[in-house]
């Protein structure tokens, strides 16, 4: 594993704590926390020091290697530190989700601690467990705790779109393996830098934070809701770097998109400013193909390459990226089929197997739709934690197809509404709905004998719910039951910025989605 570093005997490193501290030596590199307010830079040497005497704050809380620590992670320098001098000193730390869509936090974090096992927790008031501090001390082995490539390095936890989040334990040997392949897909290098202004309890935050100090990069980590008021102040400060690296889902483009757009009205756009990037992942939530189009109209001016985006598949599951297809231009990089697109999300990444298969198991034929499944390396050990998805197939929840051997998603299998034996994928209905005058957002529901559209209008805008369902009529053969007004904060999402669909579906049916 050429990315991950090597150990002080040779070859490369098992653990990513080992991973992490081979890079403790490039004094060059930082690690920046904060916004434009108030930033914080650590090089990797001192950065490395503070993991180090974190763990010894954590041993002497009593932490034991293999205990379970529940931890809700932000984008602070405290809870970097927490994870990683947990990592260290060779304990598993279990990531939770700061909320859940229609269940109290608090009994959430009590299944979690139930479940896992946990005994001690950071930054999470209550549940009966030892609450952790974050203290520097020296502890009596600096060195990171031994370990095997099949030992657990965290369990982090799936989003909860579709039911309850479920955890998702990953050895040392799975994350390492995806950090390879991202490695491999992105072209990373000491003197790049990574940006990083995701939620580092959702897996494309985490783990790009992860594959960012192992590769021994320079890392910024920023708050995301600040990046998304004010994303100029971060965007500058990687102004000069060799090459960035970041990641964005779709949702993000298009806020980039409008503050980008208003800088460039009020300053004029400056040329250079996004020259270095070279990679921009995109993935999390379905590629649109007008968001990628507005995106690239509004980026064009300030200098960037639109090459630099990279479409991807990615799952908790497979610890993070599972495909990826590098953008080439907006005909090739979608297909277009009746009045929905669907993004090329490319090739499996090295060290994973991709299929798609049909209700008996067999491999569809080209474009012919089917259930997604992985294995390789970088997958977990099953939701039991005993199932070696390296020789067992996985079976994603995902409906898609492949085209040359390249991957095209369709939806959840949970996400089809099915009106009179006819099956729709709610993401289609959601492309068409949103394309209709004054909507600022989409949500394909479930409802009755056929499905809803809940649309919430722009800013200071009404809607047109008979043109819009007019339009979803035409363009699909059915009628929606209903389109429905409501105002964005209507629109539940999970922590991770996804519809929680079945959560909104029972507010649907009780009455409780309306317009106010």
């Amino acid at each position: 594993m050429s990315g991950s570093g090597p150990r002080a005997g040779g070859g490369p490193a098992d653990t990513l704590s080992r991973a992490l501290s081979a890079q403790a030596h490039r004094a060059g590199a930082t690690v920046t926390f904060g916004t434009s307010s108030r930033r914080e830079v650590l090089p990797y040497p001192v950065f490395c020091e503070q993991i180090a005497a974190a763990a010894g704050g954590f041993a002497r809380q009593g932490v034991r290697p293999g205990d379970r620590v529940m931890l809700r992670l932000g984008s602070s320098r405290e809870g970097v530190l927490a994870l990683l001098g947990l990592m260290h000193l060779g304990a598993v730390p279990v990531s939770v989700k700061p909320r859940v869509p229609g269940a109290v936090v608090e009994r959430y974090y009590d299944t979690v601690r139930r479940r896992q096992g946990v005994r001690h927790a950071f930054q999470i008031a209550g549940q009966d467990l030892n609450a952790l501090d974050l203290v520097l001390l020296p502890h009596a082995d600096p060195d990171p705790a031994p370990g095997t490539p099949e030992d657990l390095a965290f369990v982090q936890y799936t989003s909860g779109s579709t039911g309850a989040p479920r955890p998702i334990p990953l050895s040392h040997r799975a994350v390492l393996g995806n950090i390879e392949a991202i490695r491999s897909v992105a072209g990373m290098r000491p003197g790049h830098t990574g940006l990083i202004a995701l939620p580092l309890h959702h897996d494309m935050g985490l783990v790009g934070v992860l594959a960012s100090l192992v590769e021994g990069i320079d890392l910024v980590i920023e708050d995301p809701g600040a990046f998304l008021r004010r994303p100029l102040p971060a965007l500058r400060l990687v102004r000069s770097a060799d090459r960035v690296h970041t990641a964005f889902p779709d949702f993000m483009l298009r806020y980039l998109a409008a503050r980008i757009s208003e800088a460039a009205a009020k300053e004029g756009p400056d040329p250079r400013l996004l020259l270095p990037w070279g990679t921009v992942f995109c993935g999390a939530e379905p590629i649109r193909r007008e968001s990628v189009r507005t995106f690239l109209d509004a980026v064009a001016p300030w200098g960037f390459d639109p090459t630099a985006l990279v479409f991807c598949y990615g799952l908790a599951e497979a610890t993070l990226m599972a495909t990826a297809h590098r953008f080439v231009d907006i005909a090739t990089s979608f297909h277009t089929q009746g009045p929905a697109s669907a993004a090329c999300l490319g090739t499996a990444v090295p060290g994973l197997g991709l299929r798609v298969v049909d209700e008996s198991g067999r491999d569809c034929p080209e474009a012919e739709t089917g259930s997604v499944q992985l294995r390789g390396d970088t997958l977990f050990d099953g939701y039991d934690g005993a199932t070696d998805h390296r020789t067992t197939w996985f079976d994603t929840g995902d409906l898609g197809h492949l085209r040359s051997g390249r991957l095209y998603l369709s939806g959840r299998r949970g996400d089809r509404v099915s009106v009179g034996g006819m099956n729709l994928f709610a993401t289609d209905v959601e492309q068409v709905a949103a394309a209709e005058p004054g909507v600022a957002e989409c949500v394909v529901l479930p409802y009755g004998a056929s499905f809803a559209v809940v649309v919430v209008p722009r800013r200071g805008q009404r809607v047109d719910a008979r043109r819009i369902a007019a339009r979803v009529t035409a363009d699909f053969a059915t009628a929606p039951e209903a389109v429905v007004e409501v105002p964005h904060s209507a629109i539940t999402r999970t922590a991770s910025g996804k519809p929680a669909r079945t959560y909104m579906a029972a507010q649907l049916e009780k009455g409780l989605l309306r317009r106010t």
